[in-house]
């Protein structure tokens, strides 16, 4: 019994012992975990800005709206190609008319006689605003005020010696200088499309074949003489010649003032074309072109020439049809260059504005009793 009782309690013991052991040990454990879970709890604050990045994929996945701007710049190259559009003159630079919508005029050779009554008489045309003169190197005129050549109160603007910039600022350049200088003033027309109204006369073959060239790309009206009456003489005498038969003989009389520096005049000319024409044939194969010594006696249907200079005569034509017993001369007698200057304005309001294209003063002044085809390939 002794034995029994004593086990017992060692039993209950025992188990007290075991508790009381495991109820520390228990604590303890309970006490390392929760140090870890505090270590976690801090370890895990730290990284909670980690998933922050994501804001920089969202920065990334918004630079493609930054090309937005980009793809907007291919709907702007039409606004540089507009400038080019269809246009009859070629480089398409040219400034705009001025708003009261007057023709800017620039006028080659400005100090020349005809240059200065050309000034005269621009600046009393409405509608029309000159912008510009040039003259050779050298010249005595250059940097003089244009008014003051014009006889004027000032212009505002001087004489230069670069004629590129009158091309280039002028939507008319008239052009009464020489036969070299115009040549290059038609090659300026051509690179601006400006237009070219010349009444240079004395070019050779080679310099018109020069200036037809230039015609293909910009407006140019060349007549040796834009008077009205000697272009209607001209239309006049063709129709003479086509009338009358080859027995009636065509002698050409000019005269001009000391100064002119070419012979037969260019006007001579062209009443001699004229009445080649109406022959049915070219000057080139019937001129003759003055007489001296023992030239023998005169060849059928030849057009002959003979050119006096004196004075101040701004110029005198006299066509004459010689036959047997009777002659019929006709006769144009210019007494102030100031007929020229007003067909050369007429001109310049005709051509500001029209395609490329060799014109004459018969397509300016509206008149071609011969019937044929106006020269200029335009309206």
């Amino acid at each position: 019994m002794v034995g029994k009782s004593q086990a017992k309690p060692s039993k209950r013991a025992g188990a007290a012992k075991s508790k009381s052991a495991a109820a520390p040990k228990g604590k303890a454990a309970r006490t390392t975990i929760s140090k870890p879970k505090q270590l976690l709890k801090k370890e895990k604050s730290p990284t909670k800005p980690a998933p922050r990045p994501a804001p920089a994929k969202s920065t990334a996945a918004k630079v493609p709206p930054a090309k937005v701007p980009l793809a907007k710049t291919p709907p702007a190259k039409p606004a540089v190609a507009a400038p080019t559009a269809p246009s009859n003159r070629p480089t398409g630079l040219r400034p705009k008319r001025p708003a009261s919508g007057a023709i800017r005029v620039g006028v080659a050779g400005c100090a020349g006689r005809m240059g200065q009554m050309l000034l005269k008489t621009l600046a009393q045309v409405p509608g029309v605003l000159v912008v510009g003169g040039s003259e050779r190197k050298g010249s005595p005129a250059l940097g003089m005020d244009l008014g003051a050549l014009a006889g004027a109160d000032p212009f505002g603007m001087t004489v230069g010696d670069d004629p590129s910039v009158l091309f280039d600022s002028a939507d008319v350049v008239i052009d009464f200088t020489n036969p070299s200088a115009t040549v290059q003033h038609a090659a300026f027309a051509a690179k601006s499309g400006c237009a070219h109204v010349i009444g240079t006369t004395g070019l050779d073959n080679d310099q018109q074949a020069a200036v037809a060239r230039a015609a293909l790309r910009a407006p140019i009206v060349m007549a040796s003489n834009m008077s009205l009456g000697v272009n209607l003489l001209e239309q006049v005498v063709e129709q003479i010649a086509h009338i009358l038969d080859p027995e009636w003989d065509i002698e050409i009389i000019e005269m001009h003032h000391r100064h002119k520096v070419d012979a037969p005049s260019g006007t001579a000319l062209t009443l001699g074309e004229a009445a080649a024409r109406g022959r049915g044939t070219t000057l080139r194969r019937v001129a003759k072109r003055g007489r001296d010594g023992q030239v023998g006696p005169r060849a059928r249907g030849e057009i002959g020439f003979a050119a006096l200079r004196g004075g101040d005569v701004v110029g005198d034509h006299t066509v004459l049809f010689a036959a047997d017993g009777e002659r019929v001369e006709i006769t144009h007698k210019a007494s102030s260059r100031e007929i020229f200057a007003r067909g050369a304005v007429k001109a310049v309001l005709w051509a500001a504005g029209k395609p490329p294209g060799l014109y004459s003063m018969k397509d300016v002044l509206g008149f071609n009793l011969g019937g044929q085809a106006p020269v200029g390939n335009g309206g």
